[in-house]
């Protein structure tokens, strides 16, 4: 049996390898860079409602006892999000500041079992949370291809329920007895995770190359642009409206109006119709197309089990632009981590399709596959777990200033040590200011 787990586990290790690597086969038949014309700046000021649920698990481990928790947990409530992206050709960096304020519910099973009695049963909470998360990410690129990454988030918890807990507690002797109880709880969660690498390749923002693909498709059908001609438009798209004053209101109309000139003087085209509304679309969270892969040491700390572990990254990234309609998005990302009682490593495969049926709206689906591994030594391999969560999520921006994003998606697991099965979804409908 070992040996059949062994070679299980290098043929995951082999092929993801492989797979990874092939990524950079790929980059010299790629297009020669164009960085410089697809720049994407943007500063968002967010806040909304949200309602988001999905299962929720804690356990605590020690030499005395055991004690684990499984609930599914609905939340809502406000939202407040400080999000910037700030895409140049040197560098990528993103940054994400929210906090959520809201009641939560939740019912599920417990179990706590000591040394003189074991106990076991059903709960339901209810109470109200508040949560801050902090996200920053930087690619700093010192050439064309070639980059360092940072990555740091950190978030923290409070959760102040009413927890009803009704189940059975049986002794030392095997004396079963039923029991039902109540009372106030405050959980304080916080937890940090950071990492550090190299890597290779970049992925392009192709938000003002998409409009400048649908300007031109749509004002001027039966005509076929080349790349050349949509890419003219794109860095004149780009120009203007990453050179506009943050502290000015919006000019769509002057702005058309030098889009309308530089198409009649640059291109000999004729002024197209472009509405305001559609003009301000096309510059939600970045579309990307290219290949890049990065590797490198991690750690993450949580103030609950498991509180500490540490370990390796490598992830590919590709990203293609088929046209101002569709987008194939692919990840995979292999990570091997070490805690104090056990290592484990998981693949997680992501194949997604974006659909974009206008400049303001966009449908994702696509599928995930996760094979993970528990690692107790060199020579001790649990069996390899397989899991699926196949997923489907819509955006749109309502007007210039309100959004609403939807995400469901269902985890199939086999066996629970890697993700909860069931459902997951989340619904936000906020306003924006950039």
């Amino acid at each position: 049996m070992k040996k059949t787990r062994n070679s299980i586990f290098r043929c995951i290790f082999i092929l993801a390898g492989i797979f990874i690597s092939s990524g950079l086969f790929a980059f010299p038949s790629e297009k020669p860079d164009t960085s410089k014309i697809y720049y994407f700046i943007k500063k968002e000021l967010n806040t909304g409602i949200f309602f988001e649920g999905t299962k929720e698990r804690e356990a605590l481990n020690t030499d005395e006892s055991t004690s684990e928790e499984e609930v599914f947990m609905g939340t809502g409530g406000f939202m407040f999000e400080n999000r910037v992206w700030n895409y140049l050709s040197f560098k990528q960096e993103f940054f994400d500041l929210t906090f959520d304020l809201g009641p939560f519910f939740g019912y599920g099973n417990w179990y706590d079992t000591t040394t003189v009695s074991s106990s076991d049963g059903k709960q339901s909470v209810l109470g109200l949370r508040a949560k801050l998360n902090v996200d920053y990410i930087n690619r700093f690129y010192y050439d064309q291809k070639n980059y360092t990454l940072l990555e740091v988030s950190a978030w923290g918890r409070n959760d102040l329920y009413f927890q009803n807990m009704e189940g059975a507690q049986t002794d030392s002797t095997d004396l079963l007895t039923n029991f039902k109880n109540g009372d106030l709880t405050n959980k304080f969660r916080y937890g940090f995770q950071a990492k550090a690498g190299w890597g290779y390749g970049k992925l392009n923002p192709m938000n003002y190359y998409m409009v400048a693909d649908y300007i031109l498709s749509n004002a001027y059908k039966g005509r076929l642009f080349s790349e050349d001609e949509i890419e003219k438009l794109a860095a004149k798209i780009t120009e203007i409206k990453q050179t506009r004053d943050p502290g000015m209101p919006r000019m769509s109309d002057k702005e058309l109006a030098e889009v309308a000139e530089f198409l009649r003087s640059t291109m000999f085209l004729t002024a197209p119709e472009i509405s305001e509304q559609e003009w301000e679309m096309g510059e939600f969270m970045p579309r990307l197309q290219g290949s890049r892969i990065e590797f490198g040491p991690f750690f993450n700390y949580y103030n609950y089990e498991p509180d500490f572990y540490y370990g390796g990254f490598a992830n590919y990234d590709n990203g293609k632009y088929i046209n101002s309609k569709w987008n194939r998005n692919l990840n995979v990302n292999l990570n091997y981590n070490h805690y104090k009682h056990h290592d484990w490593a998981t693949l997680e495969t992501n194949l997604g399709w974006s659909y974009y049926p206008d400049l303001k709206s966009k449908y994702t689906f696509g599928l995930k596959y996760i094979p993970g591994i528990v690692i107790y030594d060199w020579t001790a391999f649990d069996p390899v777990k397989h899991n699926f969560v196949p997923y489907v999520e819509y955006y749109t921006q309502v007007n210039a200033k309100t959004r609403v994003n939807l995400s469901f998606a269902w985890k199939i697991g086999d066996g629970e040590n890697f993700m909860l099965s069931g459902p997951q979804f989340s619904m936000v409908i906020y306003q924006s200011r950039y």
